[in-house]
């Protein structure tokens, strides 16, 4: 998954500064009136990071991406952080480990909301995570997902106690 250590010399002023970007690409075709899906991650002094079904992994560009037309799409310079992407990465491997994403409960725009949150203090717009969202809630009660899927979707166990409030709450 590429060797992606980040340097965590200090800047000019003493103090590490490292410029944190979020990449977003559209997924799917675009409905009017119904909430877009997108996939994100967040790219830390040019390295990527996202969250997949290995874990937590770090890509030299935008690979996460390459699989969307026109991916990314947009990247959106967020802010500068006094944390290395690798630092982040060590800090909120734990609660993204290997073989627990799940495609509605746990999945890149979650962890891009806990990571833009370990660097920045700022939290992920809520646009990105809306249609997941609206989803997890139908398929818990009418498995609208698994149906539509036709058995593709089913839910990963090892995600049923995942919650980004939680996570934050740990980080703060």
């Amino acid at each position: 998954m590429g060797n992606c250590s980040n340097s965590d010399a200090p800047s000019g002023n003493g103090v590490p500064q490292h410029e944190v970007k979020l990449a977003i690409s559209p997924i799917g075709v675009k409905i009017p009136s119904v909430p877009e899906a997108y996939h994100t991650s967040v790219v830390v002094d040019d390295k990527e990071y996202c969250f997949t079904h290995h874990g937590v992994i770090c890509n030299q560009s935008y690979k996460s991406h390459a699989r969307f037309q026109k991916g990314p799409a947009k990247v959106v310079l967020m802010g500068m952080s006094p944390i290395s992407g690798e630092a982040m990465r060590k800090g909120l491997k734990p609660h993204f480990a290997p073989g627990t994403y799940d495609m509605l409960r746990k999945n890149c725009n979650g962890f891009c909301d806990c990571a833009l949150f370990y660097l920045l203090g700022r939290r992920l717009d809520g646009k990105y995570r809306i249609l997941e969202q609206m989803l997890e809630c139908i398929d818990d009660t009418i498995w609208l997902v698994r149906v539509l899927s036709m058995g593709e979707y089913m839910p990963n166990p090892k995600a049923n106690d995942f919650n980004v409030g939680k996570i934050l709450a740990r980080i703060e």
